[in-house]
């Protein structure tokens, strides 16, 4: 198990085994969001053959992919400042992109299941915008909830996001 953590603002591809919770570095409160303070990757991979690609291009901007199972495929593009993007996999097949050009946007994907596909786009200043997926469909969230962990089953269901 191996823990990759690189703070740069250019090109990180990682393809590694690993293990524990990627999370962008943006946060949310009361006040609302505020974006990374410090350009930021974090990938955490457990199983096998998953794959992970991230592409920064600015300041500040964060990135968190975390891959648990066999076969995911995560991108994040990321051109502006202060973007915050996160993707969580969980399960076997599963394939997702978050691109974001602007600044201050902050967006998500969480899939759960297998063979599951999204992209996210968001082109623009401070937009929000998050994706939860089941085999029982998509879920469109507020990017701030894709800080909770997908493996907890009882916090999704009762938010109401079904096929789990």
């Amino acid at each position: 198990m191996k823990r990759i953590t690189l703070s740069l603002a250019t090109l990180a591809l990682v393809t590694t085994m690993g293990a524990g919770s990627a999370n962008a570095q943006g946060r949310y409160d009361r006040y609302g969001y505020h974006p990374p303070t410090v350009a930021k990757v974090d990938v955490h991979q457990q199983g096998r053959n998953n794959g992970a690609a991230v592409s920064q291009n600015g300041a500040k901007n964060a990135a968190g992919i975390r891959q648990d199972g066999v076969s995911n495929t995560g991108l994040i593009n990321q051109t502006g400042a202060g973007n915050d993007a996160t993707i969580k996999q969980l399960g076997r097949g599963n394939d997702a992109s978050i691109t974001q050009t602007g600044n201050n946007n902050a967006a998500c994907v969480v899939q759960i299941g297998k063979n599951l596909s999204t992209d996210v786009v968001q082109e623009g200043s401070n937009q929000n915008r998050g994706v939860v997926q089941t085999k029982k469909g998509s879920y469109e969230i507020p990017a701030h909830l894709c800080n909770l962990d997908p493996g907890k089953k009882g916090y999704w269901q009762r938010l109401g996001f079904k096929g789990y």
